[in-house]
């Protein structure tokens, strides 16, 4: 039997990498957004920078108690309600 026939080998640019907008991490972005919703009691899971539904859930949990649109996306009034909140 041939190994290789059964193996799964994916081309290294085929992989996924961390999006960067700009000279922002997204992944980091997000982690640092997860870290932030569990410090205040919103529970957004593991902080793996990844938006999963219990992140998304998080936020908007976050976003209703903070007056704001429960999309569930992360924006500009997210971020800095969190950052006040993080201070």
């Amino acid at each position: 039997m041939d190994a290789d026939a059964n193996a799964l080998n994916i081309p290294e640019q085929w992989r996924e990498t961390p999006v960067k907008t700009g000279s922002l991490d997204m992944e980091k972005a997000v982690r640092n957004i997860q870290l932030i919703l569990n410090k205040n009691g919103y529970d957004a899971g593991g902080s793996d920078g990844r938006i999963g539904s219990k992140t998304r859930e998080a936020i908007m949990a976050f976003q209703k108690d903070n007056g704001l649109k429960p999309t569930g996306n992360i924006d500009k009034d997210l971020v800095q309600n969190l950052l006040k909140k993080n201070g």
